[in-house]
This record gives C-alpha cells, sequence and structure tokens, in this order.
C-alpha cells in the first residue's frame, strides 16, 4: 500500500506563499517553509531543492494560474470585446487567488529569485512569457487585423499596464479592487483602443529600432 502524502507540493506552495506575502519575501527559507507546514527539513528540500527553486516555483504557480483566467475571459470574445475581457481578468485574479495576485502584482520576478534555475523551470518561465506574447498578437489582430509592435504594444497596455496598475495600488493599500475600479479599467482600455495607430514599421525600422 502506499504512502500517503501528507504535504502535498501545492499545499507547501500555499504556505510557502502566505509567507511570502504576508511579511518580508527575503524572509522566507526553506527552514521557515518547514516549520510553518510542519513538515520535515528533508521533505522540503526533496520537494524544491532552494530558495530560489521554490520562489520560481510560487511565481510559475501564480503566472499559469492569471493565464488560465486570461484565456477563459477571452476564448468567447473576438475583438475589442477580448481585450476588455483580458483587461479585467486579473481583477478576477485578485478575487480567485488572491495571495497569487499579491505576490504577481506587488514582487517583480527578478526581485524574488535569479536565473539559476534548473532548465525545466528556466524552460516553463520563458514558456509562459511565449503564451503572454502570443496573447497579446492574437488580440492586437483581432482589434486591427495586424501584430506588428506598434499594435502588440497598444494590447499590452490594455492588458498589463493599466489593470496591473489599478490592481497593484489596491493590494499594496490592503482593499479590494471594487466595481468602480473595473469600471475604470474597462473605460481607460477602451478608450486606449480607439486612438489610431502609428503605421507599421518599415523593414528599416524593424531591424533599427
Amino acid at each position: 500500500m502506499p504512502r500517503q502524502r501528507l504535504h502535498s507540493v501545492d499545499d507547501l506552495l500555499d504556505v510557502a506563499e502566505q509567507l511570502v506575502t504576508s511579511g518580508d519575501p527575503a524572509g522566507l527559507t526553506l527552514r521557515a517553509l518547514a516549520a510553518s507546514a510542519g513538515a520535515s527539513n528533508g521533505t522540503i528540500y526533496h520537494a524544491f531543492g532552494s530558495r530560489e527553486e521554490l520562489l520560481a516555483r510560487l511565481w510559475l504557480r501564480a503566472t499559469d494560474r492569471l493565464g488560465s483566467l486570461l484565456s477563459v475571459a477571452t476564448e468567447a470574445t473576438a475583438g475589442v470585446e477580448a481585450v476588455v475581457a483580458a483587461a479585467l481578468a486579473p481583477v478576477r485574479f485578485t478575487r480567485a487567488h488572491p495571495a497569487s495576485a499579491q505576490l504577481f502584482f506587488a514582487q517583480r520576478s527578478d526581485q524574488l529569485f535569479t536565473a539559476d534555475l534548473p532548465r525545466a523551470l528556466t524552460d516553463a518561465l520563458a514558456a509562459d512569457r511565449r503564451q503572454l506574447t502570443a496573447l497579446l498578437a492574437r488580440l492586437a489582430d483581432g482589434v486591427w487585423g495586424r501584430h506588428d509592435r506598434h499594435a502588440v504594444a497598444a494590447v499590452a497596455t490594455c492588458v498589463v499596464d493599466v489593470p496591473g496598475g489599478v490592481v497593484r495600488r489596491a493590494l499594496l493599500e490592503h482593499r479590494a479592487v471594487d466595481a468602480a475600479a473595473e469600471r475604470r479599467i474597462e473605460a481607460a482600455v477602451r478608450a486606449i483602443l480607439a486612438l489610431p495607430l502609428d503605421p507599421p514599421p518599415t523593414r528599416t525600422q524593424r531591424r533599427h529600432p
């Protein structure tokens, strides 16, 4: 009969996430996690290997959760409405996964961990970045029929910069993102999308930004 796992990796990540978001991230150590989770040091080291890996796994879980909400938000819509739906996904993220949202919006990945990680983790983090870039390009295509850097930058402002700023401020002030904030995000996104885009970059401009 297999031995029952008393501490799943996801359970340990939940505890680590609470430790990071309730205090100074620098205070998170594998030993602190073991003590808080009631697990042995061996269990923690076997699961994560290092503090860097633990923090990267936390970040990756947060980006995966947000990515799933972005996918769900945009799969049944198109054009401007898809961009608006994507811009509101971070608000849903704060409600569905508050600790993950606190980690994601209050920290930068380069403040949490370095690039010195196992290959599998660096590959997973790179894959998440590629998925976001592909989503931005798809959304830009849906609005303007183009996905050059000007179009993608405009969509990134809508999907990343505007909601990220609103959500980050609310989280840092320890308050919920309310319906009024959602309306402001939507209004800002629609206004941005109504602005004319610069012409697509020429071949020379693409070569020499």
